[in-house]
């Protein structure tokens, strides 16, 4: 036991030994090719240079907003109830609810709507802005099939091959230019951002979708109360001109009966008719007028709140890569491949010798 102790105790120190042997060679080899280093370094730095000359610097339009759909629900349920309403059970299903509200964000529709508008700063639309930024007209007007098809009609109005194009620039937005995110559950906090080499596009199409987007929301939350207030004001309108008309009769026809003896009560029927008339149709009224009131309620309670917290204005802050960062990185890449470059070398070189 002792002889295989010793003879494990010296192989571990001639492991060891050739261990740091090869490691000094290799850094020796190393050390001596400093030329190359220097070589792939400056080479390195140029192509770090050239890509920071060349690269469009990028600007960030970010618009911060909170939405909220459910927290006055309570209030106004509990409003009606002091009123002698009955607002029923509270819908628990909602389409714009959680993180359905970010796809409504990234829906075709919403973003060809924002694309279509004008900024102020520019007499094009943001999707002809865009689409020169990212020089696609030049490669569309070289091909047979999308030459002349550009730019887009500001009407929107577009043929089946600018439809596909208007796809394409759809799918490259959402992919590299377009995010939205939920940054606060609790809050309800959104956070949409859009990320461009044009200022302009990157401000405006980040104002223009919000502004698209809450519209839409809005509108359909709200449709179906809107049309039963709408059913009622219509109705409430009619009874009151039949309630005063039916007033109006009663009076005249009781005018005529004054001073009338007691005893003819055939002449007193119609005034009688209309008495009754005028009390149904006022029975009638006071129940529209009460769901009138329910209606307006309603509404308030499906009309979603959000708020813009911060919206990008011109100009935006300039996003470019540091020229010294970019000589400095560039110049680390080429001595790291100059290290990979060598080291490969020399063990293909030991390997066939």
């Amino acid at each position: 036991m002792a002889e295989e102790e010793i003879l494990r105790h010296d192989v571990d120190v001639i492991t060891v030994r050739g261990t740091f042997k090869r490691a000094k060679s290799t850094f020796s080899y190393l050390v001596s090719k400093w030329i190359w280093f220097i070589l792939f370094g400056i080479l390195g730095g140029a192509v770090g240079l050239y890509v920071a000359y060349s690269t469009k610097p990028t600007y960030t339009g970010t618009l911060n907003f909170v939405l909220s759909t459910g927290s006055r629900t309570s209030n106004i349920s509990g409003l009606a109830s002091q009123l002698g309403f009955d607002m029923g059970a509270s819908q628990t299903g909602d389409v714009f609810s959680g993180d359905n509200i970010l796809a409504l964000f990234k829906s075709k529709k919403m973003i060809k709507s924002a694309l279509f508008k004008r900024p102020p700063e520019s007499s094009d639309i943001l999707a002809n802005i865009i689409v020169k930024d990212l020089n696609w007209d030049k490669n569309w007007a070289n091909k047979d099939r999308t030459k002349g098809l550009f730019p887009f009609p500001d009407n929107g109005i577009l043929n089946p091959v600018q439809d596909s194009l208007m796809r394409e620039l759809y799918s490259y937005i959402i992919k590299k230019q377009l995010s939205i995110a939920r940054t606060d559950p609790k809050l309800s906090l959104y956070t949409l951002t859009t990320i461009s080499t044009n200022e302009i596009f990157s401000c405006y199409l980040t104002r223009f979708l919000m502004d698209e987007t809450a519209s839409f929301y809005i509108n359909t939350k709200t449709s179906s109360a809107k049309q039963a207030l709408q059913l009622l004001e219509k109705e409430s309108d009619s009874l009151r001109r039949l309630l005063g008309s039916s007033i109006v009769s009663t009076a005249a026809e009781s005018d005529k009966t004054f001073a009338l003896n007691p005893a003819m009560q055939v002449q007193k029927a119609p005034v009688q008719k209309g008495q009754i008339r005028t009390t149904v149709i006022s029975t009638a009224y006071g129940e529209i007028v009460k769901n009138l009131e329910l209606a307006k309620i309603n509404l308030q309670k499906e009309n979603p709140l959000y708020q813009i917290i911060d919206a990008p204005d011109i100009p935006l802050v300039k996003d470019k890569m540091s020229k010294l960062m970019a000589l400095i990185v560039g110049g680390l890449a080429g001595a790291f491949l100059c290290l990979i470059i060598l080291l490969s070398t020399k063990i293909y070189r030991s390997l066939n010798t």
